[in-house]
């Protein structure tokens, strides 16, 4: 018989028994996204949020086997009080407990760097945290300086580029940070950074590509869409949940102090990924992992032993609003009292502040203030500071103070002797000078009024896009023998009062 026959009965046969070998099973893994968390005993007195809750939900999204990656987008080490006093050592025993052992590396903990990460002028403070993590942190485009002005060389314990084979397939991860320059380290073009990566990864076998980074909702955006082969992005900086698909690509961010975390259940089969984030609070419904909290209560100690006891410094009959989404959302009985005070102190027209300058991001309730919530709020030490302003430089104020006021956005601006109505036209945030009085009387662009505010706002405004406080724009100060610490009389002003009354009283609206 004809050979050739014999070989195509055979090939036939081989491709018989190919098709009817079942397709390979999809490979599956789950995501437990964080990002800027300061506080590891959470919020409300630890009601919310906490590394313990984040221990007990890993430990449940790993209780059928999966593996489980737990991506931290930056800030984790500052800026909290208890970072002040203990150098952030706190911040990564907790978190080396994340897998219930504390001393054995975690290779399912990936962290990137935070602009937050740098907030200790000494880079020891930093090299030293580096090296006792035990999980990997990861920073593609942030290079230390050393010696100054030499900024390339990679931080102790920090990689470019990680890949992991995790469930069956091979998971490639970058981290990146908004461009920024300090001391000892500098950062550079986000977008650059990420086409090499993708395409470094690509080239280790990477068949899913995971961005975490620390950057604005629309700089995460602006880099998927011009570098394409990222599947994730797990975003950090914005402090407040959001959630955005853009090209096929979900970009995530959770609440900061770990309110709220992201978690991703991810298939990858010869279609791409299959994943819907979802966002899961870490309240009372979730029950703080044991040893944990243990070792947060451990530290927790420590911090009121430096601080060496925590003083009464009078009342609140209302609740202070300290949150984020408060302080840089909305009217807050705290931004109240704390701008109050500064144009009483100044006597100016008119007193702003800035909500990224009020750093508690927890409220205080009815009774008592003390010495830990003075600690908070005033994190960041700022001079009471006086200039004067036309109705419509101050306009200006308000309307880009509003301009990302669904963001988290530390420019968002608390208020006294002003009162605004705001609203959301199509993309844009509107305040309308007809809607705007100042000490009860209609606003005048053409006058000009005296506004009290803190000097990082005067000085440093620019930063955050308040053309007013630029170098060309930036007003003289005025009544400079009044300049004053904020701290000092806001502390002043609650004990001479005794109880303070401040609350929320329309200020503030959002149409």
């Amino acid at each position: 018989m004809n050979p050739r026959f014999f070989a195509a009965i055979a090939a036939m046969l081989v491709l018989s028994c190919t098709s009817l070998q079942p397709p390979p099973a999809p490979a599956r893994f789950k995501i437990l996204q964080l990002n800027d968390v300061y506080k590891i005993e959470g919020l409300a007195r630890g009601e919310t949020g906490g590394l313990a809750r984040v221990r007990t939900l890993r430990k449940q999204l790993e209780s059928d086997g999966s593996a489980v990656l737990v991506l931290h987008g930056g800030d984790a080490l500052y800026p909290s009080v208890a970072s002040k006093y203990l150098a952030a050592e706190q911040m990564i025993d907790v978190m080396n407990l994340l897998d219930g052992e504390e001393d054995r590396f975690d290779p399912g903990l990936i962290a990137t760097f935070g602009n937050h990460e740098f907030d200790n002028k000494d880079e020891r403070v930093l090299l030293a945290r580096l090296r006792d993590s035990a999980f990997q942190w990861i920073a593609t485009n942030t290079r230390r300086c050393n010696p100054p002005g030499e900024c390339t060389q990679r931080f102790p314990a920090v990689e470019d580029f990680i890949v992991r084979d995790i469930g069956r397939t091979r998971v490639g991860m970058f981290g990146v940070l908004y461009p920024l320059e300090k001391s000892y380290a500098k950062s550079t073009d986000v977008l650059e950074a990420a086409r090499l990566a993708v395409d470094t990864l690509k080239g280790r076998g990477a068949n899913v590509i995971i961005a975490i980074t620390h950057q604005d909702m629309p700089d995460d955006v602006k880099m998927v869409q011009q570098v394409p082969g990222i599947d994730l992005v797990i975003g950090g900086h914005d402090h407040l949940f959001m959630q955005q698909q853009v090209n096929g690509t979900w970009i995530t961010k959770a609440d900061a102090d770990a309110k709220s975390v992201i978690v991703y259940d991810v298939t990858v089969n010869g279609d791409g990924i299959q994943t819907t984030p979802q966002r899961v609070m870490l309240d009372s419904s979730i029950a703080p992992d044991r040893d944990v909290l243990e070792l947060v209560n451990v530290w927790s100690a420590r911090l009121d032993e430096k601080l060496g006891g925590n003083d009464v410094y009078g009342k609140t009959q209302y609740l202070l609003e300290g949150t984020e989404p408060a302080v840089r959302g909305r009217e807050s009985a705290l931004g109240n009292l704390l701008t109050d005070v500064q144009r009483q102190h100044m006597g100016t027209d008119v007193a702003i502040l800035n909500g990224g300058s009020i750093r508690i991001n927890d409220d205080i309730p009815p009774g008592d203030i003390t010495e830990m919530d003075m600690e908070g709020i005033f994190y960041y030490r700022n001079e009471i500071v006086a200039f004067r302003a036309t109705g419509q430089q101050l306009l200006e104020l308000l309307r880009h103070g509003v301009s990302r006021a669904d963001a988290g956005d530390g420019r968002f601006l608390q208020v006294s002797g002003v009162r605004f109505t705001y609203s959301q036209q199509g993309d844009a945030y509107v305040v309308d000078p007809a809607d705007v009085t100042v000490n009860g009387a209609p606003l005048d662009l053409n006058a000009t009024y005296t506004v009290a505010t803190i000097d990082y706002l005067l000085d440093k405004g620019y930063e955050d896009g308040f053309e007013l406080f630029t170098d060309a724009n930036r007003p003289a100060r005025i009544s400079t023998e009044r300049e004053a610490d904020l701290r000092e009389t806001v502390e002043s002003y609650i004990r001479s009062k005794g109880t303070v009354t401040n609350q929320v009283e329309g200020r503030i609206t959002r149409r």
